[in-house]
């Protein structure tokens, strides 16, 4: 690969969050699209369907992989899975936060508890990390390297739960830490196999919360 080749890699790099968040900005601006899976599926749907047609950003697109796994890598996993869970149980039982919109959010009438929690857990983890720790991690990493990716990831995923769980501006400043946590795995296995499992083991404990509370 030519210098100019390299160079028209890394200025369409970013272009991939751009498209990413307008399609999610529509999401969210559809009444339709704000409830899950919409809100997440809609988004990488469009996104996809983007880079398939246009060339530059089709070249510049980087696959996604499992990435590595060690010893290391498998304890840092569970290490995170085991303190983000206890933290999310730790918030509930300290804050009693309302959990009521949760229900009208994951509302699928022709499926039953157990069902919508099993596919909550599984999609909702995918979702979320090829979108934060995939796209817009390897967005902000070819402009400004890992440090910046794992920062600005986590930070848009802080701010994105003060509606979300945890809830509010605590809720906002502990899912940007746990936002850390996962960039921190995304860079250190190299990939968002180990990332999404993290994540579903914290969106199991979510859905256990929510579906306690009675708000399902």
């Amino acid at each position: 690969m030519n210098g100019n080749q390299a160079k028209s890699r890394t200025d369409w790099r970013p272009a991939h969050a751009l498209v990413l968040v307008g399609f999610m900005t529509v999401a969210m601006l559809v009444p339709a699209f704000r409830n899950w899976p919409f809100l997440w599926i809609v988004p990488l749907l469009g996104y996809s369907a983007l880079v398939a047609i246009v060339p530059p950003l089709r070249a510049t697109f980087r696959p996604w992989s499992f990435g590595r796994v060690s010893t290391f890598t498998v304890a840092a996993t569970f290490g995170v899975s085991v303190v983000s869970c206890a933290a999310l149980v730790a918030f509930h039982s300290l804050a009693h936060p309302d959990v009521s919109g949760f229900g009208r959010f994951l509302a699928m009438p022709a499926l039953g508890v157990l069902a919508i929690g099993v596919l909550f857990s599984l999609f909702n983890g995918l979702f979320e990390e090829l979108i934060f720790r995939g796209i817009l991690f390897d967005a902000v990493e070819s402009q400004w390297g890992i440090g910046a990716a794992i920062a600005v990831t986590a930070l848009v995923f802080g701010y994105g739960h003060m509606h979300g769980y945890p809830p509010g501006a605590l809720g906002a400043v502990l899912a940007g830490i746990y936002g850390v946590c996962l960039g921190w795995l995304r860079a250190t296995s190299r990939g968002l196999g180990l990332p999404i499992i993290a994540h579903i083991a914290a969106d199991a404990t979510i859905f256990t919360i929510v579906a306690r509370s009675g708000a399902l």
